[in-house]
């Protein structure tokens, strides 16, 4: 696993978070990122409700994200199922340009991110106030072109009043 990845893993909040980044970083092999394949659920068992794996569509002109799995811990949180939406269609208002952004960016890195903001999720024609802040690590998964083709993710949502000051979004050197 080395030295470069340490500061990466050391920047997660939670032992959670570092224990499923250790066992991504397992699948991976020398300059080769794991595939969906390689990862087992029942080796994830205690992750799964809040788990997310969404499919990256790549087309000739623009890229886009559907989830294709999400857990049932996401659909308690969020009052709602997001299983088969596309990214651009889930109710994140202002905030969507954001994870767009963090989508992009790791597809085009290939490196896993993580990052920790207060949960915003509008449903209708008004905002959810959310008293929750969402700790996000989010990992790359290839295909057999070693195109990032799957991005895992698993959520952590504590208090918003536990939220530290200066958490942004953090990129793996690996």
């Amino acid at each position: 696993m080395g030295e470069r990845t340490e500061p990466f893993k050391h920047q997660l909040e939670f032992d959670e978070q570092r224990s499923l980044y250790d066992y991504w970083r397992s699948k991976c092999r020398p300059g080769i990122l794991p595939s969906r394949q390689a990862l087992h659920p029942r080796d994830m068992i205690k992750f799964l409700p809040y788990i997310t794996l969404t499919d990256v569509i790549q087309n000739d002109t623009a890229r886009s994200f559907k989830i294709r799995l999400a857990g049932t811990g996401l659909r308690s949180v969020l009052e709602t199922e997001i299983t088969g939406k596309a990214l651009d269609d889930l109710p994140f208002g202002q905030a969507l340009p954001h994870w767009k952004q963090v989508h992009e960016k790791l597809v085009d890195d290939r490196k896993p991110l993580c990052g920790v903001t207060p949960l915003v999720w509008h449903g209708g024609d008004y905002q959810v106030l959310s008293t929750l802040a969402q700790y996000w690590l989010k990992f790359p998964l290839v295909d057999n072109n070693g195109d990032v083709s799957t991005i895992l993710a698993y959520d952590i949502f504590t208090p918003l009043a536990d939220l530290s000051p200066g958490l942004n979004l953090r990129t793996a050197n690996t």
